[in-house]
C-alpha cells in the first residue's frame, strides 16, 4: 500500500489553526486568572505524597475536613469503578465502603517489610479500608516504578483488595513492577487527566456554596490540567476536530516532532561533552549506552584508573525524562554498590546507585528540564547566546561538582587497589 501524500499547504493550515487554538486558550487562561495556582507558587506541584496523595486522601476520607462525609468517596468509586469488569462492579464496590461509619483513608500505609523475592510488603500511597475490604491506590506523578511493586500490593489482602495504578495519563506500570499481572484483570489503570478530573468536577457540583472547598478543588483541577497539558474543553474539542480533519498530517507532525526534539537534545549533549573536555582534562568522557530518547540518556565522566571500580560521574537525563522528574543533574554513580566510598556522605540521594547528586540550576536558581518549552526554545537555536550560555553553565557546574569529589574517589580507589595487592602477596 502506498503512503499517503503529505501536502505542504495542508501542513501549514493545520499548524496555523493549531497556533490559533492554543493562543485562544492562553488568552482565556489569563482572563480567568488561571495562571495563578497555589500549588505551583508554593513549588509543590509534583510532590506525590505531600501534595497529591495528601490532597486526594483528604477528599476521599469520610471524616475529612471538608465535612461532606462520604459524598466525595462515593463519587470516586463510581468513576474508578467503571474500570472494573462486570455489570454490577460499581454497585458492588460502593456497597463495601459507603453507608458505613467504619471506612478509613490512610496515606503511606505500611504493609510490612519490603521483600521483592516473596513479592510482599512496602508502603501504600493511599489505602481505603472498611474491615477486610480495601482499595490500594499507587500514585505516580513522575516517580519510577519499584521492582515488584504492583505484585507486592496486589498480594496484600488479595482476596478483598482492589489495586488502582494512578498516573497522569493512564499508562501501564513497568514490567518489573507488574510481573505477570494484567491490567484490567489483576489491577486497574486510572489517570489524572481522565478519571481524577471527572471525579473532581462531580465533587464541585456537590459544594456550590462552600467557597473554600470549591476553590481548593478548582485549583487542583487547574494543576492537573497543567501537568497533563490539557486545554479548556472547547479548545480541546476544536483541536481534536482539526486533527481529525488532517489525520495523516497530524500523524506526520507527531512523528517529526519527536525526532526534532531528540535531535535538539543529542546536539546539546554533544556540545556539553565537547565543553567538558576543555573543563576536565585528564578525564575520560563518553556517552551512555542509552539512546538520546531514553529516560536515562547520559554522559559518563571518569578517570582511567577507576575503570574496574564501577565508580564514575554522570550527567543525566538529556531526554528530560527519568530520575529526578526529568530534571538535569550531575552525580557520582556507584553501579557495583562499592563499599570503598561509604565514608562519603549522601547528598541529594536519588537511588541506591546515585547517592551523591546535585541538581543543575540556571543562574536564576531554576532547574533544567530538556523537555519543557522554555529549554527547547533555547535548544532550537544553537547559534544563540542563550544556547551557548546553557552549554557553558551545565559544563561548569558539572565540573565544580566533580572537583569536589574527585580527590576523595581517587584516594579511595587507590587504597582499595593497594589493599587487594597486599592480600594477593
Amino acid at each position: 500500500m502506498s503512503q499517503p501524500t503529505i501536502k505542504k499547504q495542508k501542513l501549514e493550515h493545520l499548524l496555523q489553526n493549531t497556533k490559533r487554538i492554543v493562543d485562544h486558550h492562553e488568552k482565556l487562561t489569563v482572563a480567568k486568572g488561571e495562571h495563578f495556582n497555589l500549588f505551583s507558587v508554593l513549588g509543590i506541584e509534583s510532590r506525590e505524597n505531600k501534595t497529591h496523595s495528601a490532597f486526594l486522601a483528604e477528599l476521599l476520607d469520610p471524616k475529612g475536613s471538608h465535612k461532606q462525609e462520604n459524598k466525595f468517596l462515593n463519587l470516586f468509586l463510581q468513576v474508578a469503578g467503571k474500570e472494573l469488569p462486570g455489570e454490577n462492579a460499581v454497585e458492588d464496590l460502593t456497597s463495601n465502603f459507603i453507608n458505613t461509619t467504619n471506612t478509613s483513608v490512610i496515606t503511606e500505609y505500611s504493609i510490612g517489610k519490603r521483600n521483592d523475592k516473596n513479592k510482599e510488603g512496602g508502603r501504600l500511597d493511599i489505602l481505603i479500608r472498611n474491615g477486610n475490604d480495601c482499595i490500594c491506590i499507587e500514585n505516580k506523578i513522575y516517580a519510577l516504578d519499584q521492582k515488584a511493586q504492583i505484585e507486592r500490593y496486589s498480594n496484600f489482602n488479595s482476596e478483598s483488595n482492589k489495586v488502582f495504578y494512578l498516573t497522569l495519563k493512564g499508562g501501564d506500570p513497568h514490567q518489573d513492577s507488574k510481573g505477570e499481572l494484567e491490567s484490567g484483570e489483576d489491577f486497574y489503570n486510572i489517570s489524572y487527566r481522565k478519571h481524577i478530573v471527572e471525579w473532581l468536577e462531580l465533587c464541585l457540583r456537590e459544594v456550590p456554596n462552600l467557597t473554600s472547598v470549591r476553590e481548593a478543588i478548582n485549583q487542583y483541577i487547574l494543576l492537573i490540567k497543567k501537568l497533563t497539558n490539557t486545554l479548556h474543553m472547547e479548545q480541546e474539542k476544536e483541536l481534536q476536530n482539526l486533527m481529525a480533519t488532517y489525520l495523516e498530517e497530524s500523524r506526520y507532525i507527531a512523528r517529526k516532532y519527536e525526532t526534532m526534539i531528540e535531535d535538539f537534545q543529542a546536539k546539546f549533549r554533544k556540545d556539553v561533552e565537547e565543553r567538558l573536555r576543555q573543563e576536565l582534562p585528564g578525564f575520560e568522557i563518553e556517552f551512555g549506552k542509552q539512546a538520546i530518547g531514553n529516560k536515562y540518556s547520559k554522559l559518563w565522566i571518569f578517570r582511567k584508573e577507576w575503570k574496574d571500580s564501577g565508580l564514575k560521574f554522570g550527567i543525566e537525563p538529556f531526554s528530560g525524562k527519568g530520575h529526578g522528574n526529568g530534571y538535569l543533574f550531575v552525580g557520582l554513580y556507584n553501579k557495583q554498590d562499592s563499599k570503598i566510598i561509604d565514608h562519603i556522605p549522601d547528598n541529594e540521594r536519588l537511588s541506591r546507585w546515585w547517592k551523591q547528586t546535585q541538581p543543575l540550576l540556571t543562574n536564576d536558581e531554576n532547574r533544567i528540564k530538556l523537555q519543557d518549552v522554555f529549554s527547547l526554545q533555547k535548544l532550537s537555536k544553537p547559534e544563540s547566546s542563550e544556547y551557548k550560555e546553557l552549554v557553558n553553565l551545565v559544563a561548569k557546574k558539572s565540573r565544580d561538582f566533580i572537583e569536589i569529589y574527585d580527590e576523595q574517589v581517587s584516594v579511595s580507589v587507590l587504597k582499595d587497589k593497594n589493599k587487594k595487592l597486599q592480600m594477593a602477596e
